[in-house]
Formats: C-alpha cells, structure tokens, sequence
C-alpha cells in the first residue's frame, strides 16, 4: 500500500519533484509481492519430487534466508499450491526429478524479494523519520522567522538518497528474478506464471489484470452490451461475444464461483479491454508482439477453440473437439506458457551454436528479458561494444561473446504470438502422435509470413540449423522456412513418461 508520512511544512509532491522520483511509490511496489505465497509454491514443489541430499541442502539453505526476511503478512493473492505442481507434470510436462530444483528457484525468489523488502522498509521508514523531524524543524524555524531553505534542502537530500537505495534495491532484485524465471524455464521446463501476481515486479498478473479489467467493464461496455444482447434480432457474432462478457463479469461477481472461474472469467474481460486498447504498449521480451495484439488473438484463439476448430493458416482447419470457456482460456495459458519455455530454451540453443558460451548465452536471455520494449537497444548496445572490445567487459558479456551477438544484430525479424504451437502442443498431449504434433507445427510454420505462431515457431525448432536465435524480445534471425518441419520436428517432443506423468525434452 501506497503510503506517505504526514508532514505539515514539507510539500509531499514538491519534494519527490525536487529528488526526480518516488521512493515510497518503488517501496509499494515492492511490498505488493507476496514472498510467503512464493515460499508455499516452492515447498509444494519441492515436497512433491525426488529429493536427494544435495537438493535439500540448496533448499534449506534458500528457506533459512527467507525466514530471516520474511515478515509473516498474509497475502491478498493465494496460489494453489497443490494444484499448480499438478498442472506443471501433467500439462506444462514438468519431469518429476525437477520439482525439487523448482522448488529450490522459487525459495530462492522468495528469499530475494523478502530481503529487498526488508531493506526497503529500513530505508522508508528512516526516510519518514528525518523527514518527520525536519518537518518539525521547519515549523520551529518558521515561528522564529528564521531561514529554512537549508533544512528544505535536507529534506530533498534524504530523499534523493533513499531514492537512489530504493532504485538499487528494485534493480538488483529484478536482475535476480529474471535470471531466476531464465533457469526455470532453460533447466527445469517450467514458466513460474503462478506468481505474477505476488513476485512484486511492479507488471500486474492475471488475477490484478482481472480485477481492474472487470472494473473499466462495469464502467465503460456493459451497458451496451446489455443493450445489444436484449435487442431482437438473429444472434450475430457481436451478439455472442456480448453475451460471454456478461457471463463473465457475472462470474466474476458470484461469490460462489470458484477462485479458478473467477481468475478466467477475469483474464477474457482483460483480453476484451486490451484488444481494443488505444496506445502504444511495450514488446513482450519473450514472445514478440504487445498487449494488444496478443489480446486479439487470443480473443479470437478463444472462439476458435470453443467451436471446436482451429484455423492452422492457408484454409487447413484443425478440429480440436469444443471446449468450454474455461477449458479454452487455460489451453491459451499453456500455450502460451510452453511457448516461453520453448522458445528460451531454443534461443539458447541457438546462441551456443553460434559460437556463444553457455553463461554468455545465458545473460544475454536474462537480459533482453528484463529490457521489456528496449530488446533492439539492448542488442545494439553489445554491438557497438565489439570494435574497440573493451565495452564488452561492462555489459558482462566478453569480448569473443559480444562478437556473436553483434553478427546477429543487426538481422531483426520480430517474433509474432506462438498460441497456435501452444494449441498443436495441447491436442498432441490428449492423445495426438508426434508426427501429427509435428505436421500441425510445420503446418504453422509454413504458412504465410502473417500467421501468428509461425516465426517463434520456425525460430524455436531450427535452433542454430537454418536460424540465428540471437536472443528475446522479437530478436529471432530466421533463416528458410518451410514445410520440411514437417514430421521431424515431431521427434523434439518424443515424450518418456514417469510414474507421476511428466516427461523429459
């Protein structure tokens, strides 16, 4: 919660003008996250796999340095832990020998964000303490008719100093939790989509987009849409979309619903209210493409699935057998939660190959991927580091790896949504061979250069034969693409089940 100390002399407002930024408002935005919910995830994780000696000396370990942290507050944003872990071995094919490891990540994202917050509240509340005092200065000064620009002044040095901390702070935890959410999805196959809402990165998840989603509609469309579903007249396309939006704002509202009906209903109003939101928006760093475009199609991958039939590109549908809302709305998510996997894991390939070490390759992911809609800058930045060499060393990366990358550069093709691979994945697992896995993704893949899915798919099977995945953020070179894919690409997915349902890349 956003929160201020109540001063009387000193100008709130004035004073984060004067310091050139808010350090309470990074505060709240780091207190928003829940590392108790992140803990529980990560012990669910961990107590649901194999544990050998060595995993649970890490997991210890990361759980000591979470409760030496940890402030014990309930969070607003519960995860089902149980059921979390039963999605990620049975529909993001999670192996079971890598619960324990997730669980070691996770623990460690919880300790990270319990000690950054920690710190945080050490500063602010220092900060509302001098400025408390100097506010009582100031008002002593005041009566005596005495000068007090310089206690003024202090009081924007203090902030300026705090600012500064609370800027480390977020930074070196966001660097953290990137390179955190990097070796879950490179060595474990897990996107951590379950702790968007409580992970305190400032990006709201699916539940807090829900919730103001369902707000703006109450404001802004129901009203119409109540107008055009009760107007007579033969049920248009418009008609039924109206009429899904009043179910799930009423879903949303039922305190009876379940917390999972209330989450999807929520998440469509989101998709609603981005699809047809009016500015410009960052790229997402993994997927390419905005908010908005990734609304839309979802919006229309909805309306596919639940008829039952997907277009695959070129006039080729695919029946996939109805589904309902819900059942859709989660295909969507682990569509598009495989995706990341994926395509990080390929890029990744794909950099090594080029010539890049592992912890080169690895960096360069994490960093794209913290650089939400600056990825081109970023990957110029390593480019113009390779002439004089030196640069190079800054960035982190060395010398012979910023060459790499700089080959790269400069070939950007942004990398459009991969919901349809998500969908050919999803079919193949309720039973599909993987020969006709892999004709559906080559189908995606071959199809026109517009389809949505076929350059993050081309870019995330080739790997470093026929394409350069030089990084995230839309940075996928691609090389010939075409419906040689095929049956072949099948065999990247040759599942080797386990006892508890999961399977090995």
């Amino acid at each position: 919660m956003l929160t201020y100390p109540s001063l009387t002399h000193i100008d709130i407002d004035a004073l984060i003008a004067e310091a050139g930024g808010d350090p309470w408002q990074i505060y709240a935005t780091l207190e928003a996250g829940d590392p108790g919910q992140i803990s529980e995830l990560a012990r669910a994780f961990y107590e649901a796999g194999a544990c050998a000696e060595e995993t649970k000396n890490e997991f210890d370990a990361a759980t000591e340095r979470f409760l030496r942290s940890w402030n014990r507050e309930n969070g607003e944003h519960p995860i089902n832990d149980s059921a979390e872990v039963h999605r990620a071995q049975t529909q993001l094919w999670v192996q079971v020998e890598q619960l324990p490891n997730i669980g070691i990540d996770l623990q460690n994202i919880a300790a990270d964000l319990a000690e950054t917050q920690r710190m945080g509240s050490f500063t602010i509340d220092n900060l509302d303490k001098d400025l408390v005092q100097l506010d009582g200065l100031i008002g002593a000064a005041l009566d005596a008719d005495m000068d007090t620009s310089g206690l003024e002044d202090r009081a924007v040095d203090k902030t300026i100093a705090s600012l500064g901390a609370m800027q480390i702070f977020r930074d070196t935890y966001a660097a953290k939790l990137q390179a955190a959410l990097t070796d879950l999805r490179l060595k474990h196959g897990y996107d951590p989509a379950a702790i968007d809402d409580v992970d305190g990165d400032g990006i709201p998840g699916d539940e807090q987009r829900g919730q103001s989603a369902t707000e703006h509609y109450d404001a802004n469309q129901r009203a119409a849409d109540e107008a055009l579903v009760n107007a007579p007249g033969e049920m248009t396309q418009d008609k039924a979309d109206a009429t899904a939006r009043l179910r799930d704002f009423a879903t949303v509202n039922d305190p009876n619903a379940t917390p999972d009906a209330r989450r999807l209903a929520g998440e469509r109003l989101d998709d609603f209210r981005m699809a047809n939101f009016d500015a410009r928006l960052p790229v997402d760093p993994v997927l390419g493409g905005d908010a908005r475009t990734r609304a839309q199609k979802r919006l229309d991958m909805q309306r596919q699935l639940e008829s039952g039939r997907v277009h695959l590109g070129d006039g080729i549908y695919h029946d996939v057998g109805a589904l309902t809302p819900d059942q859709a709305t989660e295909t969507l998510n682990n569509g598009e939660q495989t995706a990341r996997v994926i395509a990080t894991k390929k890029a990744y390939i794909a950099l090594i190959g080029a010539g890049m070490s592992e912890d080169g390759a690895k960096q360069v992911i994490t960093d794209l991927a913290n650089n939400t809609g600056r990825a081109g800058t970023v990957a110029q930045h390593y480019g113009d580091a390779v002439p004089q060499g030196k640069h190079a060393l800054a960035t982190g990366l060395s010398p012979d790896d910023a060459k790499v990358l700089a080959k790269y550069a400069g070939k950007l093709v942004k990398v459009t949504d991969a919901i349809q691979l998500g969908v050919a994945y999803q079919d193949w697992r309720n039973g599909g061979s993987n020969e006709d896995f892999g004709r559906s993704v080559g189908t995606v893949a071959g199809g026109a250069a517009g389809s949505y899915g076929a350059a993050l798919v081309a870019g995330s099977f080739l790997g470093p034969v026929g394409t350069a995945a030089v990084g995230l953020g839309g940075l996928i070179v691609l090389g010939a693409v075409g419906g040689e894919l095929g049956e072949g690409i099948g065999g990247a997915f040759d599942p080797k089940p386990t006892a508890a349902g999961g399977g090995s890349w």
